[in-house]
């Protein structure tokens, strides 16, 4: 995995430079590396819950994340962002431990996605301000697009295989592709705990723990284009509300479990490289609001017909959009100006976790009065909302980022 800059010079910052992503996209890679993703939601199917209990676990799993984004984003920005990487994958661990002694308890569930809202917010906004901050520190700020691309790249190369691997687990034990995913965190951590935190990007005065928060939200309610940004992402991330109920839209397609994992190896490896070459498009500004159009007529495409062609179509649907997602999530990163970047990080994630904790139980309502597949009609409503929105907003952004770029 290790990262090529072309000819780029061979210095010890250059090298340091390259350790540091080495064990960077491991950490990442190992984190979600969880045969648990194949199978989850049909788990808890089979256990005896039903869709509208499933997606009130979700909202549950929303919210705790909403509520410990902030705290945990600040935590990152007056403490080790490494340290908070280690610790992040050893908390998550503790949920499938948790749901494999559930049986079928709601509460130990529930119980579950707590542990794992905590374990993920150590990394939300920890991960983007170390990369970011480090590839400051070495000068190489301007090949942000292009690492975070290839974070993105492992994220999904994780998922196909662990997935893949995770039902043909499933198909011969449930419980144990859901107790086996204790064991790539475990060597997340151990990662994460090899990496070498470099000085921030910024240094100033000693900033407390409760000013980086104040000091975020000011940002938040001052700085124009972050809000742009963060109403997009609202968007054109709605396929994390919309995956959760996959595996529900596998069965009534009638796809076997143990191709689960074929699906989700599929989907993940059209997203990986969709995710490789993203930056590649960054001056590209018309993707931001053309993407997610299609992506949205793909998705009538699948709410009207269940079967295994609409599979594939839901599946390039998810990639269709993750260019526009990696690019906006980089473009928040360059128009931050404040000291508190891990803090803000976490706020916009905040901002996202406040809308899945009322998706889900939505996309349930939904499913409960019409059926399942108008969830994925109501998904096609939201991104064509968001390209609206970014055709909008086109020109500001741009400028904004392209003079964030040149101040970096």
């Amino acid at each position: 995995m290790e990262p090529r800059h072309g000819s780029m010079q061979a210095t010890p910052e250059n090298a340091a430079c390259r350790r540091f992503l080495r064990c960077y996209y491991l950490t990442e890679f190992w984190y979600d590396f969880v045969f648990a993703y194949a199978i989850y939601t049909v788990y808890f199917s089979l256990r005896g819950l039903t869709v509208f209990d499933i997606s009130l676990l979700l909202s549950w799993w929303a919210f705790a994340a909403m509520a410990l984004e902030v705290p945990t984003g600040a935590l990152a920005d007056s403490w080790s962002r490494r340290k908070m990487l280690a610790v992040a994958p050893l908390i998550k661990s503790l949920c499938f431990a948790t749901w494999f002694l559930a049986g079928g308890r709601f509460w130990l569930f529930a119980l579950g996605f707590l542990l794992w809202a905590l374990g993920s917010s150590f990394v939300s906004g920890t991960s983007e301000a170390l990369l970011y901050d480090t590839l400051a520190h070495y000068g190489k700020r301007e090949q942000y697009e292009k690492a975070l691309g290839k974070r993105e790249f492992y994220f999904h190369i994780a998922l196909a295989i662990s997935t893949i691997t995770g039902g043909l687990i499933a198909a011969y034990d449930l419980d144990l592709a859901i107790l086996l995913s204790v064991i790539p965190l475990l060597l997340s951590a151990a990662f994460a705990w090899l990496i070498q935190e470099m000085p921030r990007a910024k240094s100033t005065e000693e900033i407390h723990y409760l000013s980086h928060i104040r000091l975020a939200l000011r940002e938040m309610k001052t700085n124009r284009i972050l809000l742009y940004l963060i109403v997009y992402l609202l968007g054109v991330t709605i396929f994390a509300d919309l995956e959760e109920f996959d595996q529900l839209y596998y069965r009534l397609a009638g796809l076997p479990i143990a191709a689960f994992g074929v699906a989700s190896f599929a989907g993940s490896a059209l997203s990986g490289l969709a995710a490789r070459l993203g930056y590649k498009m960054k001056e590209r500004h018309f993707v931001m609001y053309a993407l997610p159009v299609g992506s949205a007529a793909l998705l009538v495409l699948v709410s009207r017909h269940p079967s295994i062609l609409a599979i594939g179509l839901l599946l390039v649907s998810y990639a269709v959009t993750v260019p526009a997602r990696v690019l906006a999530e980089s473009r928040i990163q360059h128009s931050i100006t404040g000291v508190s970047r891990a803090t803000l990080t976490s706020g916009t994630v905040l901002v996202r976790n406040a809308f899945g904790v009322v998706i889900p139980v939505i996309f349930g309502l939904i499913s409960r009065v019409w059926n399942l597949q108008a969830i994925y009609l109501s998904g096609a409503i939201v991104l064509l909302a968001a390209s609206a929105w970014a055709f909008g907003v086109r020109n500001r952004i741009a400028v904004r980022t392209a003079e964030a770029s040149t101040q970096g």
